[in-house]
């Protein structure tokens, strides 16, 4: 029966199934246009080489260079609204603002990245442990079950 209905029905139904096919293949070519920063690393790199080869000078490279981020920060963007893994981690990038400067505090302590990273390594297998332990219901939680055992 289900073979002759979807025969029958196809008239109908293949139009609009063809056409949702479509959309979401159009939809997953966007999306992944949207967040691929591939080419912006690549351009990042490039810039970075005709930096050391003297081909740019440094202002140049500042110029491009915060170009290059702005759309970094747009695909990363981007990819939050999607719900896609961020390959930085839950680091916010903030634009900066031009009268803005930021000076370390005297007693800010200076860490190495390899400090920093064994910390955090600490930090996440402390919260993995905090997240198996054994939660215990509240009895006086107010949670009330009903069982229906009538089998008319």
């Amino acid at each position: 029966m289900g073979l002759l209905k979807h025969l029958l029905f196809w008239p109908v139904t293949g139009p609009l199934f063809l056409t949702e096919f479509s959309m979401n293949k159009v939809q997953g070519v966007v999306r992944e246009e949207l967040t691929d920063d591939t080419r912006i690393k690549s351009e990042l790199m490039e810039l970075q080489l005709k930096l050391e080869l003297g081909d740019i000078d440094d202002d140049q490279y500042i110029q491009m260079e915060a170009e290059l981020m702005l759309q970094f920060r747009e695909i990363r963007q981007w990819r939050e609204q999607f719900g896609m893994g961020l390959s930085g981690g839950p680091v916010r990038v903030r634009a900066s603002r031009d009268d803005e400067t930021v000076e370390p505090h005297e007693s800010a302590d200076v860490v190495s990245e390899g400090e920093a990273r064994a910390a955090s390594a600490e930090d996440d297998v402390a919260e993995a442990d905090r997240d198996r332990r054994p939660t215990v219901a509240d009895p006086g939680g107010g949670v009330d079950i009903e069982l229906n055992l009538d089998w008319d």
